[in-house]
């Protein structure tokens, strides 16, 4: 790497996320990057969407449902019928039925439901606000960008992430008829033609100065594996709710272990500044970085494979080193050689008061820890709602542990081999688990492999055993 790593390449340029309630908030965030909607003059105060839920007040929000029903659910489906879709039922039954058939997974505890975000339309059924039924909720879609951003070689990328997104979204339609007809409707039914894309799609310009300085991170992994997954190849091999839940695995990985080895990453720079063990090189410091998230055998018991309060306090630790190191820099400034930076903070008296800080048993980062966790975790485990991609699951009233299901296994791993119908081998799939900050045990990754039916050959072919892609 010619460029050298200044002080602020120390801190990550991620803006603080917030614990999403149902993993299509993502896709719906990029959609509303893409996308405005013209304002209501009428509007006293802002409004937020979400496809099915009682329509709310609030002292700062209109909630407002966005799924057709009634007299909008008749114009659905007429508008259905006049782009050929041909039926002998009514435009009433056509449009709640049609309506009823795009329904993402449930908010546990409400009664709130977002669209599954099949197309644009449907991904801007719902918007962040109507999700977190907040006024202010986080940028989703700029810290996705950021996260994307960072994961590329200097320069940056050559497209955003949500340029990409509309490039899939708009060849999904391409190829479905139907899909493309619900579309069409759905802008026309909700929006009344007043929702429009919007010009450009910018990159995260305020995130390429740290590309190329985390290789080998989840943010590569993330880079790598949207740009596959956006590709026309996995386009037109998914059907589309697979499609859609794969864009959503991969963004819930990409926000709860992004955020997750970022922490990991302060510790580290704590731990060098407190033992005053500062490397050589920027690189040599990444190297120290543990494991954000450790992936103990399945024979261990499940007090061992708890990884709850570990990444709890990872985090907590984690965001007093960062607030720390943020005043330091603050004061000094940031276009300082890092790793001197680094060295001085170890031979001053901030190293005493850093130590005090990590010292304090004082929870901290509590939206960070949140928004890894309930991004990470299955959201329902049975039921027709049932989350099949998340890879953390709750055992008894204290326990977190990795417990992926074969749907999870099946988009890293077909990730892995590159394009629909190529193959890796477990070797392949071991480094990108390590690259997300996970290493589970070769045995357990073998298991999981032959239990979705990826895995060919004999177990003790080690790293050597082939794996094909799922589609």
């Amino acid at each position: 790497m010619d460029r050298v790593a200044e002080a602020k390449h120390l801190l990550l340029p991620f803006n603080r996320p917030e614990y999403f309630s149902v993993p299509e908030a993502l896709l719906s965030a990029l959609a509303w990057r893409a996308y405005e909607i013209a304002s209501d003059a009428d509007v006293s105060k802002p409004v937020g969407l979400m496809y099915k839920a009682d329509a709310k007040e609030t002292q700062y929000l209109s909630l407002r449902p966005t799924k057709p029903q009634g007299t909008a659910a008749e114009s659905l489906g007429h508008g259905l019928k006049k782009l050929s879709l041909n039926t002998a039922a009514s435009d009433l039954v056509l449009g709640e039925a049609v309506a009823s058939s795009v329904m993402g997974i449930r908010i546990e505890k409400t009664g709130n439901q977002p669209s599954s975000p099949m197309t644009p339309a449907l991904a801007l059924m719902q918007d962040p606000r109507g999700v977190l039924v907040k006024k202010g909720p986080p940028d989703f879609a700029s810290i996705i960008e950021s996260l994307f951003t960072v994961g590329h070689a200097p320069g940056g990328p050559a497209v955003s992430a949500t340029q990409l997104w509309l490039r899939a979204a708009d060849r999904r339609l391409e190829l479905d008829p139907l899909l493309n007809a619900i579309d069409a409707s759905m802008m026309s039914t909700v929006f009344e033609d007043r929702c429009t894309r919007r010009g450009s799609f910018p990159i995260a310009e305020d995130s390429v100065d740290w590309c190329g300085f985390y290789p080998e991170t989840p943010y590569e992994w993330f880079a790598k594996s949207w740009a596959a997954l956006t590709s026309k190849e996995w386009v037109e091999a998914l059907p589309a709710r697979v499609w859609v839940d794969w864009a959503t695995t991969v963004l819930r990985l990409a926000m709860g272990l992004g955020f997750l080895w970022e922490y990991a990453w302060y510790e580290a720079l704590g731990a060098a500044i407190i033992q005053d063990s500062v490397p050589e090189t920027f690189q040599e410091l990444r190297t120290t970085v543990r494991s954000p998230l450790p992936w103990q055998s399945s024979r261990s018991s499940i007090s061992v494979r708890d990884v709850g309060s570990t990444i709890k306090w990872r985090i907590s630790r984690g965001e007093r080193i960062r607030k720390s190191l943020k005043e330091r820099l603050n004061e000094l400034g940031g276009q300082q050689d890092a790793m001197e930076f680094l060295r001085s903070a170890a031979e001053s008296d901030f190293r005493r008061s850093l130590a005090a800080e990590v010292a304090d048993k004082k929870e901290a980062g509590k939206l960070v820890w949140e928004t890894v966790k309930y991004g990470l975790q299955v959201r329902e485990s049975s039921g027709p709602f049932t989350d099949y991609y998340g890879i953390l699951k709750t055992r008894g009233r204290r326990y977190l542990v990795i417990d992926p299901g074969t749907e999870w296994i099946a988009v890293v791993a077909s990730l892995t081999c590159g394009t629909p119908g190529s193959q890796c081998n477990v070797g392949d799939v071991l480094r990108d688990l390590t690259i997300l900050g996970m290493r589970p045990e070769l045995g357990d990754l073998v298991s999981l492999l032959e239990r979705a039916g990826m895995a060919r050959g004999s177990a003790d072919a080690d790293h050597a055993v082939i794996v094909e892609s799922a589609f």
